[in-house]
C-alpha cells in the first residue's frame, strides 16, 4: 500500500495533490487547532484592534491552510492573502473557491506581494492590518516585510505570529543564528521608522491553543491610541525606557 502512495505521489503534482488534501482531509480546515493556533485571547486582540482602528482592508502574508484566512473574511473586509508553498496554495484555493468570503489568494513570495499591494493605486495606503505568518523554513521575510509595510503605508497596524514574548512562557520561532523572531532580529526596522511594540497582557497560561507569542507593532500615534483604550496588549517595557531616556535627554 505504501509502495503505490509513493508512486501516487510521484505522479501528481503539487497543486493536485493540494487539492486532495482539501476533499480527502477536512479537518486540516482548524490546522493547529483554529484560527490565530486556537488562541482565544489573541482573538480578542484583534478584535480590540478592529474596534479602535478604522481598518480598511486585511493583509496576511502565509495563508497556509486558511484557518485564520477565514476568521479574517468573516470580519467582511477585503482579505488579501499571500502563500509561497504550492501545495498550501491549492488547499486554500479549493477552501475559498466557491465562498462567500471577500478573499483574494495570491501564490508568491511575500515580499514580492507587499511589494506589488504598495504599487495598486486600488488598495488602501492607510488603516491596513497586516498579519505576519509567512516565517516557516530557512527563509526569514519578516525584517524586509516590516521594511515595506512602515516605508508604504501610513498608520498600519501589524501583528506579528511566532513573537518572543520578552519574560513569558510564550513559544517563538528560532530559525538559528541571527534568525529568532524577536526584538532583536527586526530592531534595525523598529528604530529606522519609530515604531511602537506591544505585547499579550496576559502570562501564557492564560492563553489556548499552541501559546505562540506575538507581538503588535503600530505608529507612535497608534501606539498612544492602544495605551488608552486596548487593554488586552500592554507596551514593551524596554522600549518605553529608552524613549523615557530620550525624553530627558
Amino acid at each position: 500500500m505504501k509502495i503505490i502512495k509513493d508512486t501516487v505521489k510521484r505522479c501528481l503534482s503539487e497543486d493536485h495533490l493540494g487539492r486532495l488534501d482539501f476533499f480527502r482531509h477536512p479537518s486540516m480546515q482548524q490546522s493547529w487547532g483554529g484560527p490565530f493556533n486556537g488562541q482565544k485571547f489573541r482573538q480578542r486582540i484583534f478584535f480590540d484592534l478592529l474596534f479602535v482602528f478604522p481598518i480598511k482592508a486585511i493583509v496576511e502574508t502565509g495563508t497556509y491552510r486558511g484557518t485564520t484566512t477565514a476568521l479574517f473574511a468573516a470580519t467582511s473586509l477585503p482579505v488579501y492573502t499571500v502563500e509561497r508553498d504550492h501545495r498550501y496554495f491549492s488547499y486554500a484555493k479549493m477552501r475559498f473557491l466557491f465562498s462567500r468570503y471577500n478573499v483574494r489568494l495570491y501564490h508568491n513570495d511575500s515580499r514580492s506581494f507587499l511589494r506589488d499591494l504598495s504599487d495598486d493605486s486600488q488598495f488602501p495606503k492607510e488603516d491596513v492590518f497586516f498579519y505576519l505568518d509567512a516565517h516557516r523554513g530557512k527563509d526569514l521575510p519578516l525584517r524586509d516585510e516590516l521594511e515595506i509595510i512602515f516605508s508604504k503605508w501610513r498608520s498600519p497596524v501589524v501583528m506579528v505570529d511566532d513573537f518572543q514574548v520578552p519574560d513569558s512562557d510564550y513559544a517563538f520561532h528560532d530559525y538559528g543564528p541571527g534568525k529568532a523572531i524577536n526584538l532583536g532580529y527586526i530592531n534595525p526596522v523598529l528604530s529606522t521608522h519609530n515604531i511602537s511594540v506591544f505585547f499579550p497582557a496576559v502570562n501564557s497560561s492564560e492563553e489556548t491553543g499552541e501559546r505562540q507569542g506575538c507581538a503588535v507593532l503600530c505608529s507612535e500615534i497608534s501606539g498612544m491610541e492602544i495605551d488608552r483604550k486596548v487593554n488586552t496588549l500592554v507596551r514593551d517595557a524596554s522600549r518605553r525606557k529608552e524613549k523615557d531616556i530620550e525624553t530627558k535627554a
